[in-house]
């Protein structure tokens, strides 16, 4: 569904912000893929035994959605378009080899994920919390930006 909702958004568009405010769709892109990546990068250092902490965990996602919408800006919208694309890949790469007690429990690789991101919950609720729950939160921004609002 969010991939529809960006490619909704006409090639030229993907850059302006509508009329309503807020972030243009390649910026929104570029967000959603910072979560996606955190989340990667996450999996990956828990992986190898290192013990995951990130400024996202510590000092909360206002301070790193501040971060990624600043670096976003600077980004061109095909550059943004094919990096989502390829942190996606990594994500459900990296999620794929992770086992159902690892989703379910503290457990495995989950045991060097940093306890302030799983804020006592199981992994597989941070996973969606971090990606495919947080879609929707830009829906409306993105069909705003389909429309040229």
């Amino acid at each position: 569904m969010f991939d529809a909702k960006v490619a909704a958004v006409p090639a030229d568009r993907l850059g302006s912000v509508p009329t309503t405010g807020g972030h243009s769709a390649k910026d929104i892109v570029a967000h959603i893929t910072a979560y996606e990546r955190l989340i990667v990068e996450r999996l990956r250092a828990a992986r190898e035994g290192r013990t995951t902490a990130f400024d996202r965990d510590r000092d909360g996602w206002e301070s790193f959605n501040e971060r990624v919408w600043a670096e976003a800006a600077g980004l061109d919208a095909a550059s943004v378009l094919a990096n989502a694309r390829e942190v996606f890949g990594q994500l459900l790469r990296e999620v794929k080899a992770l086992s159902d007690e690892e989703l379910r429990e503290v457990t495995g690789i989950t045991e060097h994920v940093d306890p302030a991101w799983l804020d006592g919950r199981a992994m597989w609720e941070l996973i969606g919390i971090d990606a495919f729950d947080h879609y929707p939160m830009h829906y409306p921004a993105l069909e705003a930006a389909a429309r040229a609002d």
